[in-house]
C-alpha cells in the first residue's frame, strides 16, 4: 500500500478546525458567566453547571460517538456535532430562562462536541504510527488556539452589543469553521488504500512504548483490569484538569485582578497549551510516550496545588504552566491508550474512557464552587483536588508499568 502522507496531515488539519471550534466554545463560557448569573439571578454554584453540563456532557456522549466513528467513520458524527454546537450557542443567546441556558448552552453544546470529538481525535490516532505523538500535538494544539482565541473573540463580540449577539455570532462561526473540520476528516487509511505514515503497525509504537496486539476488540479491553485501572486513573486526574476552565477568572477577580486581567489568564493557558501540545507530543515519539504522559498528569496536579496558594502576581505563571501540562496530557492520552490496546476499536475505547473525563467535569467544578461558597475559603477545595489528581497519576503509574 501507498504511504499516507499527504492524506493524514489533511486529516490532522480537519482534526484542528473541529477542536479548535468545539471546545473554544466550550471555554467562552468564562465570558458569559457572569452576564448569566446577572440576567437570570442564577449563583455561582448554578451558573458553573452551564459549564458543567458542556464540558462533561461532551466527554459523556463519547461513549456513543466513539463505537459510532469506528461503524461509519468520523465524518457524518462531527458534521452533526458541529451543526448541534453552533446551535446550541445561538439558542443560548435567545433563553428566557436560566434553565433553557443550560439545556442549550450547557446540554446541546455539550453533546454536539462530544459527537465531534473522539470521531476527530481517533482518526489521527489512525492515520499515524511512528509520529503519532507530533500528529496528535498539531491536531489538539486545536483546543490551545480555542482556548486562546474563541473567549477573546467573544468578549469582543459581546462588547459593542450584548451577550446575548456575541453568542448567536459565535454560533455562526462556531458551525463554519467546525464542518468545514469534519468535512476533512477520514475514517482510516487501510480503507482507501493506503498504509499509515511512519513504522510497520506490528513494530514498537514509540521508543519505551509498549508493543500492542492490534486486534483487541472493544469487548475485550473495557472487561480488563487494566483498562479499569487506566479509568479511575484518568477520573482521579480530571478533577484538577477541569478547574481553572471554570473558575479561575472567578478566582482572580476575588483575589483584586479585572475582568479583562482575568480573562487574559484563559488566553495563558491557550498559550501555554499550544506550545505543549507539539513540543510535548513531538518530544513523547522520542522519549517514550508513557513516561512523557505521566509526567504531563503529575504536572497538572502539582500546578493546581500550587494555584490553591498563589497571589495575584503568581496566576499568569500558573496559567502557563498549567496550560503546557494541559496541553501534554489531552495530546498524549489517546496515542497512551493506543500505545496500550491497539488501534483495532481506539474510537469506542476513547470514547468509553472519556466518559471518566465527563464525571470529573460534571462533579468537580460544582463541588469546588460549593466548597468555596460555603467556606469562604476556595484554596482548599483546590488543594483536594490537586491530591486527588496525584493519586491518579500513581494509579495511572501502575497501569502503564504493570
Amino acid at each position: 500500500m501507498r504511504p499516507a502522507i499527504f492524506r493524514g496531515w489533511r486529516v490532522v488539519l480537519g482534526a484542528f478546525l473541529v477542536l479548535m471550534s468545539g471546545y473554544g466554545a466550550i471555554y467562552s463560557y468564562a465570558v458569559f458567566a457572569d452576564d448569566l448569573a446577572v440576567s437570570f439571578g442564577a449563583s455561582r454554584t448554578s451558573v458553573s453547571l452551564v459549564y458543567a453540563l458542556a464540558g462533561g456532557g461532551a466527554f459523556l456522549v463519547s461513549a456513543v460517538a466513539g463505537p459510532l466513528a469506528d461503524r461509519i467513520g468520523p465524518r457524518l458524527p462531527a458534521v452533526a456535532g458541529m451543526l448541534l454546537t453552533g446551535l446550541g450557542l445561538a439558542l443560548a443567546g435567545s433563553a428566557a430562562s436560566f434553565g433553557e441556558a443550560c439545556l442549550s448552552y450547557g446540554l446541546l453544546v455539550g453533546v454536539g462536541v462530544g459527537l465531534a470529538y473522539v470521531p476527530a481525535v481517533a482518526a489521527v490516532q489512525r492515520w499515524f504510527v511512528a509520529r503519532r505523538g507530533l500528529a496528535s500535538g498539531l491536531a489538539a494544539s486545536g483546543i490551545g488556539f480555542g482556548t486562546a482565541m474563541v473567549p477573546a473573540l467573544a468578549n469582543t463580540l459581546a462588547a459593542p452589543s450584548d451577550w446575548r449577539a456575541a453568542l448567536l455570532a459565535l454560533g455562526l462561526l462556531v458551525a463554519v469553521f467546525g464542518v468545514t473540520g469534519a468535512l476533512l476528516l477520514d475514517a482510516s487509511p487501510e480503507g482507501l488504500g493506503l498504509q499509515p505514515d511512519g513504522e510497520d503497525p506490528g513494530d514498537a509504537i514509540s521508543a519505551g512504548a509498549t508493543a500492542v496486539v492490534e486486534e483487541l476488540t472493544l469487548a475485550t479491553v473495557w472487561r480488563s483490569r487494566r483498562f479499569g485501572q487506566l479509568y479511575l486513573g484518568v477520573l482521579l486526574v480530571s478533577f484538577p484538569v477541569s478547574l481553572p476552565f471554570a473558575h479561575l477568572p472567578r478566582f482572580a477577580q476575588d483575589a483584586g485582578l479585572s475582568r479583562t486581567e482575568a480573562l487574559g489568564l484563559l488566553e495563558l493557558i491557550g498559550i501555554g497549551s499550544i506550545l505543549g501540545r507539539v513540543l510535548i507530543g513531538a518530544l513523547a515519539d522520542r522519549t517514550g510516550r508513557e513516561v512523557t504522559f505521566l509526567a504531563c498528569c503529575a504536572g497538572l496536579s502539582a500546578a493546581t496545588l500550587a494555584w490553591s496558594v498563589a497571589a495575584p502576581p503568581g496566576l499568569a505563571a500558573f496559567a502557563l504552566v498549567f496550560g503546557a501540562f494541559y496541553g501534554g496530557f489531552v495530546v498524549l492520552l489517546p496515542a497512551f491508550v493506543v500505545d496500550l490496546f491497539g488501534r483495532r476499536s481506539v474510537a469506542g475505547i476513547i470514547g468509553l474512557l472519556y466518559t471518566s473525563r465527563g464525571l470529573g467535569l460534571l462533579v468537580a467544578p460544582p463541588a469546588v464552587a460549593l466548597a468555596a461558597a460555603m467556606s469562604g475559603d476556595g484554596a482548599w477545595p483546590l488543594a483536594a483536588s490537586a491530591v486527588l489528581g496525584l493519586a491518579g497519576t500513581a494509579l495511572l503509574f501502575r497501569t502503564a508499568f504493570r
